[in-house]
């Protein structure tokens, strides 16, 4: 259908001005969490590059996700915990401590701790996974401990693990690809 000089102007749309604004601002929280998460994965990037740290932090709370079952039911395989370091540890506290394997790889344990001590002037802590029976073997001093647990989230960290996959990256991009694609859409 073509039109000419002489055909009649059509009025504009009305706009809905409260529809309007519900897209405006379901636009704005959506980029807000985007760039809070984004902020939160570049400082622990951050400090894990700068300041060559094995487990990195944001305003001194660090996530991890947990690798085994051995302090099922406080926790469980999958979830993620934060932990924030403390001044000091308390026997019932669930820390986060390095060790190095004999290979010189340094972990990451969480376990309760059972048992505080000191030994020539240095603190030491014996601990234990709660689904564990027996003590770990090795007592722990002060100095190792990075963190106590202040968080749990259930099952986000299998989540986490997945986007570090290719095809969780690959939906990354696709996400981000639909958002900026959702704000010309309902742009007015």
């Amino acid at each position: 259908m073509t039109y000419t000089l002489n055909d009649p102007l059509t009025p504009p749309q009305q706009i809905n001005k409260p529809l309007l604004w519900v897209k405006r601002i379901a636009v704005g929280i959506v980029f807000a969490v985007l760039l809070f998460v984004l902020f939160i994965f570049a400082t622990l990037a951050a400090d894990r590059v700068f300041n060559h740290k094995a487990i990195p932090s944001v305003f001194g709370y660090s996530p991890l996700v947990v690798m085994s079952g051995s302090m099922e039911p406080e926790f469980y395989r999958g979830d993620l915990i934060i932990i924030k370091a403390e001044d000091s540890y308390e026997v019932g506290d669930i820390v986060t401590y390095l060790t190095t394997s004999v290979s010189g790889e340094v972990t990451s344990v969480t376990h309760r701790i059972i048992n505080s001590y000191v030994q020539n002037g240095v603190q030491y802590f014996e601990l234990q996974g709660d689904n564990n029976t027996s003590p770990d073997a090795n007592p722990v001093r002060s100095s190792q401990v990075v963190g106590r647990v202040v968080g749990i989230v259930p099952e986000v960290g299998t989540f986490l693990q997945w986007l570090q996959t290719p095809s969780g990256i690959i939906l990354v991009i696709l996400f981000i690809c639909i958002i900026i694609a959702a704000v010309y859409i309902f742009k007015a």
